[in-house]
């Protein structure tokens, strides 16, 4: 499958990019301005290779710094220590901290994305901001948050067993238990099982087929290595999914990479403590959870 010419990103996703947009935003007046350019420092040290042009010099950036290095790294290893320090030096405003924390993340993995995919211009996908006036309330992320969510949730190009296998994939990545205690049941209906699921963690040597594998590989890359993907990565992404296919596979990345912000506050306690939950994606988005287990689900977690 030839993508010539490349297509424009914004175009497939006009709704989602907006609500990115926005969401960035609002995030860039949810902490203060010191603490903001600190955490877009090390995401761009961090992920981007860039050098550190922001001295830690305040008691909350000094207390901050590890837990923002760790959730970038590997949130699931986040400690106590961290999450203690963070709490003692932003108390009420932590939780927006971490919301930014992951929007400005994953910003950064997301215009990586759209560079070597799609060619475009290395940019901000979310407009600068000075950060948050001193002493001004945080604004609430959920529901512009929310809506993201939601709406990238309601793109339907992608078929559903790709959709959860990525999902499961960025799930485990980031130990969140909650989210690697569900299954959808539309992957079920399109015939994937806990077999399927249980070969991610060993894709390249599965027998899962090709399609299955490079949707994988595209996930690592954004999770681990988003600044430079492995070499014939792109060329098997377009060859293997079409443009739509592809805006999909990572906005759904990261929309599902939200999960680390429960995994840095310890909020992500899965339901069930046997088993796995089941729950349906309806076409506007919206998430339906409990649901009984359907047809051809062996019901392992």
């Amino acid at each position: 499958m030839r993508w010539d010419p490349l297509p424009s990103a914004r175009t497939l996703a006009p709704t989602a990019f907006k609500d990115w947009e926005v969401l960035g935003n609002e995030a860039s007046i949810a902490v203060d301005a010191t603490l903001l350019a600190l955490i877009q420092d090390r995401v761009d040290v961090i992920l981007g290779g860039r050098s550190s042009s922001q001295p830690t010099t305040s008691d909350t950036e000094r207390s901050c710094t590890e837990a923002i290095e760790q959730f970038i790294i590997d949130v699931s290893a986040l400690s106590d220590v961290h999450r203690d320090a963070v709490f003692a030096a932003l108390g009420s405003r932590s939780y927006p901290f971490f919301q930014t924390l992951y929007i400005r993340d994953f910003d950064l993995r997301f215009r990586a994305a759209l560079t070597q995919l799609f060619g475009e211009p290395t940019g901000s996908a979310s407009a600068p901001d000075p950060g948050q006036a001193p002493g001004a309330e945080p604004p609430d992320l959920w529901p512009a948050l929310d809506k993201f969510l939601t709406d990238v949730a309601a793109m339907d190009a992608l078929d559903p067993v790709t959709t959860e296998v990525i999902r499961l994939r960025g799930a485990r990545a980031h130990n969140c238990r909650i989210c690697q205690s569900r299954r959808e049941v539309a992957a079920i209906g399109g015939g994937a099982d806990e077999s399927t699921f249980d070969k991610i963690d060993f894709y390249e040597t599965s027998d899962l087929d090709e399609r299955s594998k490079v949707a994988l590989r595209l996930t690592d890359a954004i999770l681990w290595q988003p600044a430079a993907y492995p070499d014939g990565l792109v060329e098997q992404v377009r060859a293997t999914f079409s443009p739509e296919e592809t805006i999909e596979m990572v906005l759904d990345l990261v929309r599902n990479a939200a999960n680390k912000v429960a995994v840095a506050l310890q909020a992500d306690q899965p339901v069930v403590a046997v088993g796995v939950e089941y729950f349906k994606l309806a076409s506007d988005g919206t998430l339906s959870y409990g649901l009984p287990a359907p047809v051809g689900a062996s019901g392992r977690g």
